[in-house]
């Protein structure tokens, strides 16, 4: 059997979609965020979070009628909308990295945290600042650094 044949018969591995992919992103990149996520990307992350549009808007600061104008007429939300959805996105994935249990980082994400001024994670996720500042604890914490 030549080597061409043996390569045909290899078994392939499973392919596993990435976290963004899950979500309906397809590249985690500022050319995503700029283009503006579609519908979708908000209804996988209300999903898996099982956030109400409210608290959604809370979190993101985005209002309750362009959440629903976006839905009804299956428009992209704007940079700036993109851009609060992929920080809470990430919050998800860098959550679920360290506890590595999605569940666990969703319990995490909604309890007030000492480290974060016993403010919650998700309340961090609005601005660039206090995300900075999640950020940065989940980093320290993989690490072992604590103070």
């Amino acid at each position: 059997m030549a080597m061409n044949e043996l390569k045909r018969f290899k078994p392939q591995r499973g392919h596993k979609p990435s976290f963004w992919s899950g979500l309906g992103i397809k590249d985690a990149n500022t050319a995503a965020v700029h283009q503006g996520f579609e519908p979708k990307v908000y209804r996988n992350i209300i999903e898996r979070t099982k956030l109400s549009q409210s608290e959604f808007h809370h979190v993101t600061h985005i209002p309750v009628s362009t959440i629903k104008r976006r839905l009804k007429n299956d428009e992209r939300f704007n940079t700036q909308e993109s851009d609060a959805i992929y920080r809470l996105a990430m919050l998800i994935k860098l959550a679920t990295e360290l506890f590595n249990d999605e569940q666990r980082a969703l319990e995490w994400m909604r309890e007030s945290v000492y480290g974060l001024g016993n403010k919650r994670p998700l309340d961090m996720v609005s601005t660039t600042v206090d995300f900075e500042i999640v950020k940065d604890l989940i980093g320290r914490v993989e690490h072992g650094v604590f103070s």
